[in-house]
């Protein structure tokens, strides 16, 4: 065997091990959205990113070490969205309004630094999943995707971890 294939087998090997196990447990699926969703913000839970960018310091998101650590983390993935979503609008926008005032307009002004900023620039949870979620949609995608957010947030509010 050459160098190139013995490298992408262990590359392939690292990646499996990393994906579907962590220190020898299996990983614990999370539990699906509240009520059927629909469209768009339903495929966030089945949503697979690119492998992360790692970096002298990190690995994964944060998402990912809360739950390797077995800390709280939001109760499914699309409430994960909703969370790094609402930390967009209240920390990098500024807004001052409550989950019943939040408008399409405002979600969009949200997407907007998503598709404007390096992943690197955006705290949150799972900033590099999203980053790419939101970036690989069409602007009608992101439109049903924003009108389907504020729905969600209208209706369940922001489910995020108590600290």
């Amino acid at each position: 065997m050459n160098i190139k294939v013995i490298g992408k087998i262990l590359l392939l090997f690292a990646y499996a091990l990393t994906t579907h196990t962590t220190f020898g447990q299996s990983r614990i699926p999370a539990q699906p959205a509240p009520e059927s969703s629909t469209g768009v913000l339903s495929r966030i839970e089945k949503y697979k990113a690119p492998p992360y960018p790692k970096s002298l310091y990190l690995d994964r998101e944060t998402y990912d070490y809360r739950k390797m650590s077995k800390r709280e983390i939001p109760p499914t993935l699309t409430d994960t969205f909703i969370c790094d979503i609402w930390q967009r609008l209240t920390m990098n926008l500024k807004l001052t309004i409550t989950p019943e005032q939040v408008s399409e307009a405002n979600i969009k002004q949200a997407f907007d630094i998503y598709l404007t900023r390096n992943h690197d620039d955006i705290a949150g949870y799972r900033p590099w999943t999203h980053w790419n979620f939101i970036r690989k949609l069409t602007e009608a995608e992101r439109d049903t995707l924003a009108r389907e957010t504020v729905e969600y947030i209208k209706k369940n509010g922001i489910r995020d971890v108590k600290e």
